[in-house]
């Protein structure tokens, strides 16, 4: 189901007044964030309640702080969001997740002026195509797509940087890479499938497919021989290209030869020329043909 709006963690914080009473004013007011909203190329938009009783509706990222005396990073506003939100929205249904893995750990962000900043992590933003039914016209379903990690920095901004501008911090286990020298990662880009295989799996009249293995040799003349039934598949036949495997083989060649059978035993009926009585086609498990 398509999700345009979704549930965040409750977030405390304040809103700048400057987004709701005018530029002039360089005050905050104390409040809630709540909920988010993903609108495609616009900036991630975030739902505040104030403690005077206003919900503030489509806020971005950069109206926002945890404490008081944060760091403004910059007098212009575009600048401010633009370093603590990389890059907009890629579609218009979201997903919120707070990974247990990741919860309260310490990171790092390289913000677009080429500094780094710290913080703490607090929840996920994922977005991506959500109605089948719709045009697609986003790209949160490319291999490259970005997710947004809301992270709570020690300068008292909030910020929504994706993976790939991180620097994540484990006591456990995590030796962090030089901030000054972060490894040459290359984007996988490779669409994979796991369907990529052979049609014949799974073609089975077992619940349980591919557990019956048969015992497959392989004759001097290249030849596949199922020992069991003695059935060969010659390298030069036109169903070889299928790749049998040795259970789809036997019942193949099982239906071959009961359909061998039933044409030889009516063709020897007919030179005969006997009487073609319900007897006969009983004692040779055929079909008594109707009127």
């Amino acid at each position: 189901m398509a999700q345009l709006n979704a549930n965040t963690p409750y977030i405390h914080g304040y809103i700048r007044n400057c987004y709701i009473f005018g530029s002039e004013d360089k005050g905050l007011t104390e409040g809630y964030i709540f909920g988010v909203k993903s609108m495609i190329n616009r900036p991630m938009h975030f739902h505040f309640q104030s403690n005077f009783g206003a919900v503030f509706w489509n806020m971005p990222i950069s109206a926002f702080t945890h404490k008081e005396d944060y760091d403004k990073i910059s007098d212009n506003e575009q600048r401010r969001l633009s370093l603590l939100q990389t890059w907009d929205c890629q579609d218009n249904d979201i997903a919120v997740t707070t990974f247990g893995f990741l919860q309260h750990r310490r990171v790092d962000v390289f913000c677009r002026d080429k500094k780094w900043r710290s913080g703490k992590y607090i929840f996920t933003i994922d977005d991506y195509e959500g109605d089948l039914n719709e045009l697609n016209i986003g790209y949160a379903n490319d291999q490259d797509s970005k997710c947004y990690h809301f992270l709570e920095l020690d300068d008292g901004n909030f910020a929504i940087p994706p993976n790939n501008l991180l620097r994540w911090h484990n006591p456990d286990f995590i030796v962090p890479y030089p901030m000054d020298n972060p490894p040459k990662v290359k984007i996988f880009d490779n669409p994979m499938t796991s369907e990529d295989i052979d049609r014949s799996f799974g073609n089975s009249p077992y619940f349980f497919y591919n557990h019956y293995p048969e015992h497959e040799e392989k004759h001097p003349l290249g030849e596949v021989v199922l020992s069991e039934k003695g059935t060969k598949v010659r390298e030069d036949h036109p169903d070889t290209e299928q790749q049998h495997t040795p259970l789809r083989s036997k019942y193949i060649y099982k239906e071959q030869k009961e359909a061998t059978r039933i044409q030889k035993v009516v063709k020897d009926h007919i030179n005969k020329n006997t009487e073609r009585d319900e007897s006969f086609y009983a004692k040779n498990n055929l079909e008594y043909p109707s009127a």
